[in-house]
């Protein structure tokens, strides 16, 4: 995997992607060293199920934001996530991860979003977040 070919470094104040009405933004008002990586497409080629972006904050890294853009399967957005933690392993291994999925929409008061929640924090011990149309992250 080519990190450098698929980055883009920066320490604006607002860093952000968009795909088909949904966005995730990250808030930098500290001028904090962002790496947005573009997994799908760029990093991660071929067929396998990847993530749409990944977040690598400050320089060492002491963060990373996986983010998947979605419609509205929120289970394979969750198997996305996971799958691209597993490609990325050896880089991110020991630092702090969130994960999060921007959604058209998110199912209502059903218990499949705390369900996914769970599994991530007890199994892969990663704070998940699902967000409609917008998120936005402060770092």
């Amino acid at each position: 995997m080519n990190f450098e070919k698929c980055s883009e470094a920066n320490r604006n104040k607002v860093v952000s992607v968009s795909e088909k009405g949904r966005t995730f933004v990250i808030k930098n008002g500290g001028a904090k060293f962002v790496n947005k990586v573009e997994v799908d497409g760029c990093l991660i080629e071929g067929d396998r199920i990847k993530c749409d972006y990944l977040f690598e904050i400050d320089k060492p890294m002491t963060l990373i934001i996986y983010v998947e853009l979605k419609g509205k399967d929120i289970e394979h957005a969750f198997n996305q996530l996971v799958a691209t933690i597993g490609y990325c392993k050896n880089r991110h291994n020991k630092l702090q991860k969130q994960c999060h999925i921007v959604a058209s929409r998110v199912p209502k008061s059903g218990p499949k979003v705390q369900i996914l929640k769970q599994k991530m924090a007890r199994e892969y011990k990663i704070q998940l977040f699902v967000h409609t149309q917008k998120a936005e992250k402060t770092v």
